[in-house]
C-alpha cells in the first residue's frame, strides 16, 4: 500500500487512522521521554533505544542487500570476460550449425 492509494474513495478511516496514530507515536514517545520522570518516561526512552537500533539493523540490511547486489553483479561480468575473450560468447550466431547449410534468406536446412 503507498501513501497516494490511501487517499483514494475505496480506503476506509483505518489506514489513515493508522498512519497519523505513527506519526503522533514519533513525535510523543521522545517527549514522554525527556519530559517524564515517572514511569512512562522510563518507558519511553527504552522505547527509544529500541527503536534506534531496530533503525540501524535496518540501515545495514538494506546496505547489506546492496552490496550483495553489487558483488553478484561484479562475479557475473567478472566470469563473463573469458567467454568473450575466447569468442565463446559472441560471433557464433552468424555461423550455420554443424551439418546445416545456410540459404541467402538465413534459413538453415540439411
Amino acid at each position: 500500500m503507498t501513501l497516494s492509494s490511501l487517499f483514494t474513495d475505496d480506503v476506509g478511516p483505518l489506514p489513515l487512522l493508522a498512519v497519523a496514530g505513527a506519526g503522533f507515536l514519533i513525535w510523543y514517545v521522545p517527549y514522554l521521554g525527556e519530559t517524564d520522570p515517572g514511569w512512562k518516561g522510563f518507558i519511553a526512552n527504552i522505547l527509544r533505544i529500541v527503536f534506534g537500533i531496530a533503525f540501524l539493523i535496518g540501515i545495514a540490511v538494506v546496505f547489506s542487500v546492496f552490496m550483495a547486489a553489487m558483488i553478484g553483479l561484479i562475479a557475473v561480468l567478472v566470469f563473463m570476460l573469458p567467454l568473450f575473450a575466447l569468442g565463446g560468447a559472441s560471433g557464433v550466431a552468424d555461423r550455420p550449425r554443424r551439418g546445416y547449410h545456410r540459404d541467402p534468406y538465413g534459413n538453415d536446412y540439411y
